[in-house]
């Protein structure tokens, strides 16, 4: 298996209305964004911030295991 293109560890950064993973030298690997207004959630079909930060420690947790070489489950 070839070497990850991102250092590890990740790391989640909450900005604004999304969380972002990044890589240990601060590189922006997936953004996730979020509503917490119930109403405008709906119309531009985001998540909450709560579902939207799980996301993201799945995705970091799925990179993570890709590059340490561990299958995905």
């Amino acid at each position: 298996m070839s070497e990850a293109p991102y250092a590890l560890p990740l790391r989640i950064r909450k900005s604004g209305e999304s969380y972002a993973v990044e890589d240990s030298i601060g590189i922006s690997l997936a953004y996730v964004y979020f509503e917490d207004e119930p109403t405008r959630r709906g119309l531009v079909k985001r998540l909450s911030s709560q579902d939207a930060q799980r996301v993201a420690q799945t995705i970091a947790r799925a990179l993570t295991e890709a590059a340490k070489g561990a299958p995905n489950n």
